[in-house]
């Protein structure tokens, strides 16, 4: 069986608008001529108000507007008011960005940031991780570093958050002087820094207490399955006794990759099975083939998809405990589909069910041993120190358990 599916994690872009435009009138009178006769007939009443606000907006609107941006208004609030927060549409500019984010090897300088307002309500770009391999490693940015000026600008003089962030992108050879303010010293500095390509990396591993491995599982990505089973391998080599994987933040990704990891340490089985909308039914399965360890699985509330299924499915064959949160519950998969304006859709597809047929679908994983990080420890989470990091604490105690179970 072809094992190639993806799952995506869905992220929308724009807005619901009720505004609309005559191009998307034409699409959808072009879609009557070569639709099915019932998706006809449900458009027909969508056409006839797309004529009517049309017209309005021909005679009365005093305004300017982008017919092309108007498109994609329309188009985002279709896919909203389908009632799925996982389906969602992307402009041509996000369809391009999110084929690059896809992408396992990268160019730019490998950081990921956020938005922060500075106590003189500037606006910065708080850095949240660096990239292992990346020039910004290599140039030594650090999480909570705050980018505060980009080529000699301010984040406000650029324009704000988005237009700072692209103006750090650029192409590879080319440099990039940034202003940071620097989160151990809180000293301002220029750095420059030269855009390249670097491979992504998805799992980090290391050793703690002499005895258990801890891996970090950032994504599901094209390459993880065999970073995982490399980082894994390698603790195993090490004589690790126990494992402890770390899912918190991620946001799912591939399936294949899903698949692969659970098959390395599964014995065998049933991994997943997958229903979509014509009654097509996929299974995906496990060779006898298992890493015999005990585990402990760490999960929070922005665990989503392949991560939260990844960890119900060792709990189901009794391989784990969860610690952590409760997940978001995401049991449907999605598959993008690319459009005629360049732009894209993505469908929730399939079903997905756990290996004990369990759909996570609005319900989540509830974990064994609940722990929640606090506030101030959300803050500094990037730089928390084992001994600080309680959930990970919880979860070594719930592996040292699983190990030497009470009589």
């Amino acid at each position: 069986m072809e094992k190639k599916v993806s799952c995506r994690r869905a992220v929308g872009v724009g807005v619901l608008a009720s505004v609309t435009c005559s191009l998307i009138t034409g699409l959808a009178v072009s879609y009557f001529s070569s639709g099915s006769a019932q998706a006809s007939e449900e458009l027909r009443p969508i056409v006839s108000q797309l004529n009517e606000v049309q017209q309005l907006v021909d005679e009365k609107f005093v305004g300017e507007y982008d017919m092309d941006e108007v498109e994609d208004y329309v188009l985002t609030g279709y896919v909203s008011g389908l009632g799925d927060r996982w389906s969602y549409y992307m402009t041509e500019e996000a369809y391009e960005e999110y084929q690059t984010s896809n992408k396992d090897t990268r160019v730019g300088i490998g950081i990921t940031v956020t938005m922060v307002k500075q106590e003189d309500d500037s606006e910065a770009l708080e850095v949240q991780t660096v990239a292992a391999g990346s020039p910004a490693e290599a140039a030594g940015f650090g999480s909570y570093d705050r980018v505060v000026g980009v080529d000699g600008k301010t984040v406000d003089e650029l324009g704000g958050y988005e237009k700072a962030v692209d103006a750090v992108r650029g192409d590879p050879g080319t440099d990039v002087v940034l202003t940071v303010v620097d989160y151990d010293t809180g000293e301002t500095r220029d750095i420059t820094v030269t855009r390249g390509e670097f491979t992504q990396i998805y799992v980090t591993s290391r050793v703690i207490g002499g005895d258990t491995g801890y891996v970090k599982i950032d994504r599901f990505a094209s390459e993880t399955d065999e970073q995982f089973i490399q980082e894994v391998d390698k603790l195993q080599e090490q004589g690790v006794k126990k494992l402890v994987f770390d899912l918190r933040n991620n946001p799912g990704g591939s399936l294949s990759s899903l698949v692969n990891c659970l098959d390395y340490l599964l014995p065998e089985g049933r991994i997943i099975t997958l229903d979509s909308k014509d009654g097509k039914e996929e299974v995906y399965e496990s060779d006898a083939d298992e890493v015999d360890l005990p585990m402990a699985v760490i999960v929070n509330t922005e665990s989503y998809s392949a991560a939260e299924f990844f960890a119900e499915a060792l709990r189901e064959y009794d391989k784990a405990e969860i610690v952590g949160e409760a997940t978001c519950g995401k049991g449907y998969s999605q598959i993008v589909y690319p459009l005629s304006n360049g732009g894209a859709v993505g469908l929730s597809s399939s079903c997905y069910y756990t290996p004990d047929g369990i759909s996570l679908i609005g319900k989540g994983v509830t974990p064994d041993v609940e722990c929640s990080l606090t506030e101030e420890q959300l803050e500094r989470y990037y730089v928390l120190s084992d001994g600080e990091d309680t959930q990970l604490q919880a979860a070594l105690e719930a592996v040292d358990e699983k190990e030497s179970p009470n009589p």
